[in-house]
């Protein structure tokens, strides 16, 4: 039987946007899944067939940890693991990957050259070329790791379709960076649309022990006719308990955070509101039926390590009162096209599938990227660079002059051409 190694050192969310590769190797032999130690049992809810570890990559190991990895990497050998698959860019994970056969590792692995480094798979260069400008960003992230993998499972068999369960909607309260979380004042008045909307159900505000401070800030903003329906359920769960907290809701109000991926793994509809730093063809909600509502000004998308000059433009876009009646009237009329009326430099995008993958579809605002991005996804589902990974050919709508130049442009960069095998 094959045995694969699955090396995923990130985050929580980038641990459950991992699913589509995981899952196309289940189904051909069996998966060791080595995590963050801090999300080891995160891990083993999702992914209940791997056989998970965990290591401190986050942390300075101690000498106990060390000895630890030295006896995992004693049964993972060159000769019983089929192959590996190192998601990171990451000289730890490399060093690990160095106990491998160069031809074994998938994805980003150890130089070859004696002065070390980090060597990028022909699919990893390639998807960078792609999103020098995130604007166009092709792919979501879950097919970018799940096309580690020749042949990868059907996109629309990774997520549940989304569907409520009858619970109550569940409030996100921050992201892990600030400048991904929304003002206490404006999620309040989202609350209250989605509260009324949903005829009253029961609230569940969402978080780790750090946002305890933002839900009681949002608190002060909610009627007392929410707060009788409101559990405050922040810094009381553990990864079990947070399970059970998103099972079944019929909602989760989100910013781009783990806790919306689980949602979407766990099939429960997400309503998410992207500031420019998260970009919904980047990392949004996987799955069939999710909506995201993108700030998308001109200095769009930006990335949060990075000062911002414009004086926060899409949030002050969201904070507009013209914002919300967009939010409510969307949601009345159920995203019917032609009547979701929204200002400039808002987006409202809805998730769902096309050969290669997840892929949203604008429902309102306008998109000044589209046919960059049409090309870029045509040019990878067509087959011209990933033959085997997509079984029929799709024609994106996208002006012929656009595809023309990217294809033109795409022959002159090496970085482009995939070999047979994913490393030269």
């Amino acid at each position: 039987m094959n045995e694969y190694l699955v090396i995923q050192a990130a985050r929580f969310g980038d641990l459950v946007q991992t699913k589509r590769l995981i899952q196309t190797l289940i189904a051909r032999g069996s998966v060791r899944l080595l995590v963050d130690r801090a999300l080891t049992r995160l891990a083993s809810l999702l992914y209940p067939k791997a056989q998970v570890s965990g290591f401190p990559f986050h942390t300075k190991p101690t000498v106990d940890d060390i000895a630890d990895m030295r006896a995992f990497l004693k049964q993972c050998t060159p000769q019983t693991i089929t192959s590996v698959y190192n998601c990171n860019f990451s000289e730890m994970t490399a060093a690990l990957c160095r106990h491998f056969e160069t031809e074994q590792v998938v994805g980003y692995r150890p130089a070859a050259s004696f002065s070390g480094g980090i060597e990028r798979s022909h699919w990893t260069r390639l998807i960078f070329s792609m999103t020098r400008e995130r604007c166009s960003s092709p792919l979501n992230l879950v097919d970018f790791w799940g096309g580690f993998a020749s042949r990868p499972v059907e996109a629309s068999s990774v997520n549940p379709t989304a569907k409520g369960g009858g619970r109550g909607i569940g409030i996100v309260m921050a992201g892990r960076e600030v400048r991904r979380s929304l003002p206490a004042q404006l999620l309040a008045g989202i609350v209250k649309i989605y509260f009324s909307l949903l005829d009253g159900p029961q609230v569940y505000l969402l978080g780790s022990r750090t946002e305890q401070k933002a839900a009681a800030e949002l608190l002060r903003f909610l009627p007392s006719s929410i707060l009788s329906h409101v559990r405050n359920l922040t810094g009381k769960t553990d990864w079990d308990g947070l399970f059970h907290a998103v099972y079944g809701l019929d909602a989760v109000i989100t910013p781009d955070t783990g806790t919306m991926h689980l949602a979407a793994h766990l099939g429960v509809p997400v309503k998410a509101f992207f500031l420019s730093s998260a970009w919904c063809h980047e990392t949004g909600p996987y799955g069939n039926g999710h909506t995201v509502w993108q700030a998308a000004p001109d200095c769009a998308p930006c990335l949060e390590s990075a000062p911002c000059s414009k004086g926060m433009r899409c949030l002050n876009l969201l904070q507009e009162n013209a914002f919300l009646r967009s939010v409510a009237l969307a949601e009345n009329s159920n995203f019917s096209a032609g009547r979701c009326p929204v200002q400039e430099g808002i987006q409202l995008w809805k998730s769902g599938f096309d050969a290669l993958g997840c892929v949203f579809s604008l429902i309102a605002g306008h998109d000044r990227n589209a046919d960059e991005r049409a090309v870029n996804r045509e040019l990878i589902a067509d087959g011209f660079f990933l033959s085997g990974n997509v079984t029929r050919s799709v024609t994106y709508d996208c002006d012929r002059s656009v595809r023309k130049h990217t294809y033109e442009k795409s022959i002159e960069d090496l970085n482009w051409m995939l070999p047979t095998r994913r490393y030269c």
